[in-house]
């Protein structure tokens, strides 16, 4: 049976700062993944690409995810909407039951999503999304979890954070992550990760983070939920 792995982050370009590496290694082996972004990025840096209006910075920034997506091998990726930099003031009923909702559809074997720590940045958007994700894990195999979305409940096997190793090689990023649990040689797609970075070409302001702390040999996870891991760290998200 076809493996299948759901992506819950906050902004454009978190996929492949994140895990892109991961999602690279999954999709070239041919898994179906889907990811939903909470917002269009549209509070961020233009990196000296023409923006006449945020409007515009949020239709620029879908349009280089989507490309983003298709040198990673995402199959869909779902924009919430949802307003940049204001994750933390969203309605948690509303935008947890948009996490469940986009679960059930794609009913993924494996979620990947941020830790409470909101990444190597601490972004208050990333912890908010981790907390609404982890929140959506166990509410989407309820069915008395927002039953007026019409899906069948459905279970994901494992919620994994997005974690990482100190030191990294930006000395600015110094935050810690939830100790990793899973570590994933993506050597072989790094090429493929820095694609990917490159076709975020408003966010190539951040390259110092990127090649400081988020392009790597091998990518780390935090088992946070769900089947437990027969060994204390693996390197296969459904070993």
């Amino acid at each position: 049976m076809k493996k299948r792995i759901a992506l819950v982050f906050a902004h454009p370009d978190d996929e492949t700062f994140c895990v892109g590496g991961i999602v690279a290694k999954y999709a070239a082996a041919g898994a179906t993944i889907d990811l939903f972004c909470a917002t269009n990025g549209d509070a961020g840096k233009a990196a000296g690409v023409p923006v006449s209006s945020r409007e515009d910075l949020a239709r620029i920034r879908q349009n280089e995810t989507r490309e983003a997506c298709e040198i990673l091998g995402i199959t869909s990726v779902e924009f919430a909407g949802y307003g940049d930099g204001e994750l933390e003031g969203a309605n948690p009923t509303k935008l947890t039951g948009d996490v469940v909702a986009f679960i059930r559809r794609g009913k993924p074997d494996v979620i990947l999503g941020f830790g409470p720590e909101g990444a190597p940045t601490g972004h208050r958007d990333h912890k908010a999304m981790s907390r609404v994700t982890t929140s959506a894990f166990f509410l989407s195999g309820l069915k008395t979890a927002y039953p007026e979305h019409g899906l069948e409940p459905h279970a994901a096997s494992r919620l994994f954070y997005h974690a990482w190793a100190l030191p990294l090689s930006d000395p600015k990023l110094t935050l810690e992550s939830v100790p990793f649990t899973c570590a994933i040689d993506v050597r072989a797609f790094r090429e493929t990760k820095e694609a990917a970075f490159k076709a975020h070409r408003t966010q190539q302001g951040s390259a110092h983070a990127f090649y400081g702390g988020a392009l790597k040999d091998v990518e780390e996870l935090a088992f946070a939920a769900g089947a437990p891991q027969p060994r204390a760290i693996i390197d296969d998200v459904f070993a």
